[in-house]
């Protein structure tokens, strides 16, 4: 799993993409969306790595095949 960013540099990534995405996030709401934001960052890594390749089923089953 990647290394969690420090406090600073998540802050930093987050100030950025929420300017690329056009939000202006208030003030007074920024230390609770910072927060959301390192969260849902670490259970998108904690999915992205969960499993491998080779946990892939070979093949897919669908009702009605024989």
């Amino acid at each position: 799993m990647a290394e969690t960013p420090s406090p600073d540099a998540l802050a930093v990534e987050f100030d950025c993409l929420m300017a690329r995405a056009g939000v202006s996030v208030p003030p007074q709401r920024r230390a609770a969306a910072l927060v959301a934001y390192a969260d849902l960052r670490g259970q998108i890594a904690l999915l992205h790595g969960r499993y491998g390749p080779e946990a892939e089923p070979s093949n897919v089953f669908r009702p009605g095949d024989k």
